[in-house]
């Protein structure tokens, strides 16, 4: 016989009963403390406003940290493990999480983290939330505010497939050009360390092996400044010795992004 239609009771035990639901309390969490920091930032009052800072990256460590458990729940001690582990996306995205949880609130971190969290928040309620509270009604019957939690649903779906793809992009352009431009303002203005922007450009070198967003938005700001500084039959508006030091960075910046990273099997985005 078939089993008798579970309560809304039931269905809620059995939803937070799952590791997926902490996953998306700390994506809610990320998202909730993001935007209580917000005001604080726009105010530059934020010393008063860092207790949210760290806050939203728990919230982060909480969601990275179920998402690895979940990639890989049993632990060996060898190193094609720790190849492994250290080559996976959300290890790394964890890894920073822990950078930026303990580091000088600044804004520009947070948004990848918010975004990421939108997107996956708003998906785990569409296929999670949603149908703990309106269930399918049973076979051959129907009911209209399923039938409205089912268009609300679908039109969820469509929206994030359709927009996911340029957030992500818009992620990549701020962890290049907005994190990295403020950890580095950061250091010269001693306001963070100046282990930050090495640390982060480890992180970002990853990223460019892995993301095809992250290697668009190297590929078009190069472009851009190349245009500018050096630009074929030169700028007459830039010194050579200007010229001359941007083309020994840009060498530079390549040859330590072209350094070997390990692969995974599978790389995301």
């Amino acid at each position: 016989m078939p089993a008798a239609p579970s309560t809304l009771g039931d269905r809620l035990q059995a939803l937070v009963k799952g590791p997926q639901f902490i996953w998306w309390v700390g994506h809610v969490t990320m998202l909730v403390c993001t935007a209580m920091y917000l005001p604080y930032w726009a105010t530059f009052n934020y010393k008063a406003g860092a207790h949210w800072y760290t806050r939203a990256f728990f919230g982060a460590l909480v969601s990275y940290t179920v998402v690895v458990y979940k990639s890989f729940p049993s632990v060996q001690f060898t190193a094609q493990f720790a190849q492994s582990l250290f080559s996976e996306e959300n290890v790394q995205y964890l890894l920073m999480a822990i950078f930026w949880w303990r580091s000088t609130p600044m804004l520009a971190p947070l948004i990848p983290y918010a975004i990421f969290a939108f997107f996956n928040s708003l998906n785990y309620t569409r296929t999670n939330i949603l149908p703990a509270f309106f269930p399918a009604p049973p076979a051959g019957t129907t009911d209209a505010t399923h039938a409205q939690v089912a268009l609300i649903s679908r039109k969820i779906q469509v929206w994030t497939e359709k927009n996911h793809g340029a957030a992500m992009a818009f992620v990549a352009y701020i962890e290049v050009i907005g994190v990295m431009g403020s950890l580095i303002f950061g250091a010269i203005t001693f306001q963070s360390s100046f282990l930050s922007p090495i640390v982060y450009a480890n992180f970002l070198r990853f990223r460019y092996f892995f993301s095809l967003h992250t290697r668009a938005a190297f590929a078009l700001i190069r472009a851009r400044l190349d245009n500018l500084i050096v630009p074929q039959g030169g700028n007459p508006k830039i010194p050579p010795v200007v010229a001359q030091v941007y083309t020994t960075l840009r060498g530079a910046i390549t040859r330590f992004g072209q350094a070997a990273v390990q692969q995974p099997a599978h790389a995301s985005n």
